[in-house]
């Protein structure tokens, strides 16, 4: 296990997306990520979360009867219906597309399970949360067959202690510790969340971000997190620096908003984080 690094715009400011001035919507990143019904929130929240972080277009594959929920709220971002799991596969299998999320408001089902290993043998960069994590509790070794640099799991230590079968130490060197040997069983970038979250690699890359207030404790969260390391990855940013990036963004976002602070805040609250820290890159 390499030093941990703490984690600072210093780290990955370098290595964010930039826009040429010939660019167009694909070239900005295409996420496609799984909406669920009837708890639709949360794939709202992150789809709407991966939007303001720039991906040119965001996505959500909901199952038909729940289109209407879905576009009603969701303007800018893409709805694409889908009746059975072939036609959902087919909209997974799209070659224009560069990420996946999928977990947020899902259901935990042999279904989602499914949908999760769809997206897998895409050998795309695809980020992994919350149900998704649940529905392949215990089987994080499975996930080592898959490409290691381009699968992102976001646990919170309730999922990580079902996914890998051991609760996280309150202790901060021996948390660290557990991420570390977490992403080497499973192959995967390994970003557990909390008051410090741990973002570690399979190669040993480890990297602490404490940069987030005690109002990030809210429901919704964790999706607009997701969505965020997304779009970030779809925009070709590296898998460490875009983790570290997104957990950073999200701490300064909910900093600038103060108290009171809910997960349908965050999102509008990017372009002004953004441009502060685009801002600090000319001046640099």
């Amino acid at each position: 296990m390499q030093r941990p690094i703490i984690n600072s715009p210093a780290l990955w400011l370098k290595a964010m997306p930039r826009l040429p001035a010939d660019s167009h919507k694909y070239q900005r990143g295409y996420v496609l990520m799984l909406g669920g019904y009837p708890m639709t929130g949360a794939a709202k929240l992150a789809a709407l979360a991966a939007a303001r972080m720039g991906a040119g277009i965001t996505a959500i594959a909901v199952p038909e009867h729940a289109v209407s929920s879905y576009a009603n709220h969701c303007l800018s971002v893409m709805v694409k219906p889908y009746q059975q799991l072939t036609t959902l596969s087919a909209l997974i299998a799209d070659t224009r597309v560069n990420a996946y999320l999928v977990g947020p408001g899902a259901g935990v089902s042999e279904e989602t399970r499914h949908i999760t290993l769809d997206m897998l043998k895409q050998k795309k960069l695809v980020v992994i949360d919350a149900d998704a994590l649940t529905s392949v509790k215990g089987q994080a070794n499975q996930l080592a067959q898959f490409q290691s640099q381009q699968i992102v799991l976001t646990p919170h230590a309730g999922e990580f202690t079902q996914l890998f079968q051991e609760s996280p130490s309150n202790d901060v060197t021996e948390r660290i510790a557990q991420v570390c040997q977490a992403a080497k069983i499973s192959q995967c970038t390994v970003v557990l969340k909390g008051a410090q979250t741990i973002i570690a690699s399979p190669n040993d890359q480890v990297i602490v971000s404490a940069h987030a207030p005690p109002t990030l404790a809210t429901a919704g969260a964790g999706d607009v997190l997701a969505g965020m390391i997304t779009s970030l990855l779809a925009q070709k940013m590296p898998t460490h620096l875009a983790c570290a990036a997104a957990c950073w963004l999200h701490g300064e976002a909910a900093f600038q908003f103060g108290v009171g602070l809910i997960a349908d805040d965050l999102p509008g609250m990017l372009p002004r984080v953004l441009n502060a820290i685009y801002q600090q890159a000319q001046s640099a």
